[in-house]
């Protein structure tokens, strides 16, 4: 009872490496950042800086849950951009990839409810 969506949010913008144990914003931390990786990921067969990690964050307690209600944020929950150019012209290996990788903006945490129209 001692967790709420503002520290959810927190949790989900971690750069805290475990095993490095220091801040960095890696594959390694809960907010995944795969594309600044020098190591990639051996288990998922990723190459250092593959494209890859959190697209999106979402929480929601108890108390919203009963409504169908939760916080969400498109892009990486800590809020960083993800640019395509300035990606493929540090780490071209991956221009293969240049038709599927579109920017990533990130949003604000924004509320969502069931039953919501555009």
């Amino acid at each position: 009872g001692k967790i709420d969506v503002a520290m959810a949010e927190k949790f989900l913008a971690d750069h805290y490496d475990s095993y490095e144990k220091k801040e960095d914003a890696d594959e390694r931390s809960l907010c995944g950042h795969g594309e600044a990786s020098p190591r990639g990921s051996k288990a998922f067969e990723w190459a250092p800086y593959q494209p890859d990690g959190a697209v999106e964050g979402k929480v929601t307690d108890a108390t919203l849950a009963s409504r169908m209600e939760l916080w969400a944020r498109a892009g990486h929950p800590c809020g960083t951009d993800f640019k395509v150019k300035p990606f493929l012209r540090d780490h071209p290996e991956f221009g293969w990839m240049k038709p599927a990788l579109t920017d990533m903006i990130a949003g604000p945490w924004t509320q969502f409810k069931s039953g919501e129209k555009k």
